[in-house]
């Protein structure tokens, strides 16, 4: 009874312990940002009946481009041979949250890119990479949403040629990849490749070469630690998706651990029933 007493103390300590879930979606609705040449979003009311007293029934419709608002890429979107949204493992949508803060940078220099040095600058401060990381990059670019002429930093937000704002550069990406076992990489810009990039190269890298997923347009992320989280994305399993909007979120690894002490409890109540 000694070991059920202490697994429960431990239990309550973690839980006292826990922060807020963080939501890192932007709301999905008419004020949404899409790439250009995708669809505009579109939500329409199916039925509103009246039901039993004081209550009502009610169903709406909405339509959506794959890769608008906060999503994701599967490999599908750039790679011929690329596993599509359905094909995706779960255990590849989750991991621990490696947020890198470069908003000063990114102020200075809105073509800004994250280079090799970038990562081991992070490194330097606050560990390696965890094996199974999702990478979340914090450029500033959150505060623009949902101005589109902001967030592409242009005038002409139909003209991809004229973006500008920053993103992961080729070289970064190779060095993250060949050197760190990371399950997605993303942040607070519509792309992960930067602005002026025409040939998308981080994005193959990152999705033919390696299978890791993008997160692009994603929320909140001044409301994140540099560690300690564990992030989930809520995606669609869409056939034949080539990418689908999320609803991204984090929660404290104190979390995590609450929820592995709660079935380690629940099997040690078993056994010492089992038992006596």
């Amino acid at each position: 009874m000694n070991a059920l007493c202490i697994l429960v103390s431990t239990c309550l300590s973690l839980s006292l312990g826990q922060d807020e879930i963080v939501d890192l979606t932007h709301t999905f609705g008419k004020k949404t940002i899409y790439w250009p040449g995708n669809p505009p979003f579109n939500f329409s009311n199916v039925f509103r009946l009246p039901g039993t007293p004081g209550y009502i029934a009610e169903a709406n419709a909405f339509e959506t481009a794959e890769h608008s608002g906060t999503h994701m890429d599967a490999p599908r979107h750039f790679c011929p041979e690329g596993k599509r949204m359905h094909e995706l493992v779960m255990d590849r949508l989750s991991g621990p949250g490696v947020v890198i803060d470069v908003r000063k940078q990114s102020e200075a220099n809105s073509d800004f890119q994250v280079t090799e040095q970038t990562f081991r600058d992070w490194e330097e401060e606050h560990g390696t990479i965890p094996d199974g990381a999702i990478v979340l990059f914090n450029f500033g670019w959150d505060k623009f949403w949902p101005n589109r002429k902001q967030v592409f930093n242009t005038d002409d937000v139909m003209n991809p040629s004229t973006f500008h704002y920053p993103g992961l550069s080729p070289e970064g990406a190779k060095w993250l990849t060949s050197n760190r076992k990371v399950h997605a990489v993303g942040g607070d810009t519509p792309s992960t490749d930067y602005g002026q990039s025409s040939l998308f190269e981080t994005h193959v890298i990152l999705l033919c070469d390696n299978e890791i997923v993008i997160l692009e347009n994603v929320a909140n992320l001044n409301s994140m630690a540099a560690t300690g989280t564990k992030v989930y994305i809520g995606a669609l399993k869409l056939e034949n998706g080539s990418g689908t909007p999320v609803r991204l979120f984090a929660v404290p690894m104190s979390s995590a651990s609450v929820t592995r002490c709660s079935m380690l409890l629940l099997a040690l109540t078993l056994i010492l029933k089992a038992l006596f």
